[in-house]
This record gives structure tokens, sequence and C-alpha cells, in this order.
């Protein structure tokens, strides 16, 4: 995401005339981009990995790249960066559609992928962050960088998640009377628990990642929008 606003920050900054900024921000940008290529990605897992860096504190160049320093642990945000791609405007693609499409066969055979959304992480540790909770941010993200991936398959795929979860919130709003922070994707309208505090009703990102989905999905009042029977 930073790579996303270093370019916004260099998109202004060539409207209002300040080149310099705009070619720093550009710069910076591209070299975030070659970072998350070089340091996450993983060819055989086919997913960008969290790193570990250094526990010395020692982080400063020239530092060698290993890579069981890369946390295998499946995560949702292991697929996040396909939506670089959808926000990636005048820097060329971060990656081709080819690419996308392994991308989009890891995430279905990842077990992020339940009946009502997709899982934060495959680890039931009771946590929030945890399985069987799904957040509305991870949903969109990856949805969106499906839906703008080039790829037709991936597009009905990203299509598919975004109407799982519709129906959970759509379910559990007329159960509870109440958008949540979080769902179980096990279970369509049901929302989500665990983590150290009580779950939290509203709910602002909830919200917007739900209207977003029907605005892209051209939801119409006459389509089947209820949990499947």
């Amino acid at each position: 995401m930073q790579g996303k606003m270093e370019r916004d920050i260099a998109v202004f900054a060539e409207l209002i005339g300040e080149k310099a900024t705009a070619e720093l921000f550009s710069q910076a940008s591209k070299a975030r981009h070659t970072a998350i290529e070089s340091l996450l990605w993983n060819s055989e897992m086919e997913q960008w990995l969290d790193y570990w860096l250094p526990t010395d504190g020692n982080c400063q160049g020239p530092y060698k790249w290993e890579s069981k320093s890369q946390n295998h642990n499946i995560f949702a945000s292991n697929f996040v960066p396909l939506w670089l791609n959808a926000h990636n405007s005048g820097l060329g693609p971060f990656l081709d559609e080819a690419k996308s499409v392994r991308v989009m066969r890891s995430l279905q055979t990842s077990g992020l992928v339940c009946p009502a959304g997709i899982a934060t992480s495959v680890s039931n540790t009771g946590q929030q962050w945890d399985f069987p909770n799904g957040w509305a941010p991870l949903q969109h993200l990856i949805a969106e960088g499906l839906l703008n991936s080039g790829s037709t398959e991936a597009k009905e795929f990203a299509e598919d998640i975004a109407t799982r979860w519709v129906r959970t919130n759509y379910a559990a709003y007329k159960s509870s009377g109440a958008m949540h922070e979080k769902y179980d994707v096990e279970a369509c309208g049901k929302s989500g628990g665990g983590g150290e505090y009580k779950p939290q009703t509203g709910f602002g990102w909830s919200n917007g990642v739900l209207l977003a989905f029907l605005e892209e999905l051209g939801w119409s009042h006459d389509k089947e929008i209820g949990c499947p029977s």
C-alpha cells in the first residue's frame, strides 16, 4: 500500500508542478515494487510471504536475502500484492496475467477460501486475526486485485468471493440488525469472534466494502442475496 501512496504523491506533485518531488516518489514506488517481488515472492507457493528481519537489530546493508527467513505460514495477506496491479498506473505491470492466474490457483488451494469469504489465516488460535474470522479489507483488496488481473477466470473468482461476502453481511444484518467488524467465514450470516475485546458493531470498513462490492457487481434488486440453502 505504501507503493500506492508513493505513486499518488508523485501524481499530485506532478499536477502542481513539483517535478523533482514527483520523480522522487515515483522512483520510491518502483523500488518498493521491486523489493516486494524480490524479497517476498515465493515461486514454490506462488504467494508473497512475510519476511523475518534479523533480531539483532542489524538491518543496515549490505543484507543477504535468505529463503529460510520467509514465513511459510498461509495468511490472506500473502495475496494482497495482487491489488498492486490494479493501482500501478504509469509503473508498468507488477505481474502479468499468467502469474495472476497462478496466484489465484494458489489461493483456491490454500484453505483460506470458505463458504462465506476468505479467512485471515488457516490457524485456529482463538485470536481475532486468525481462522475462521474474515475481515472486510482483505476481501476487498484480494477481490479487486483479481478483478483487475486481466484474466476472465480470475474475474469470475473475484465475483464469487464478493458474492459470498455480500451474502454473509446481508444475512448477519437481517438477523442482528447490525454490521459487524468481522465475520465467521465458515457459516453464512455469523459474525466473528475471538481476540482481547468484545466484537464491535458498526462498522466503517464493513460498510464500505459491502457498498463497493454491490457497486462493482452491479447487483440488481431481483438477484438472490440470501445465504445458499
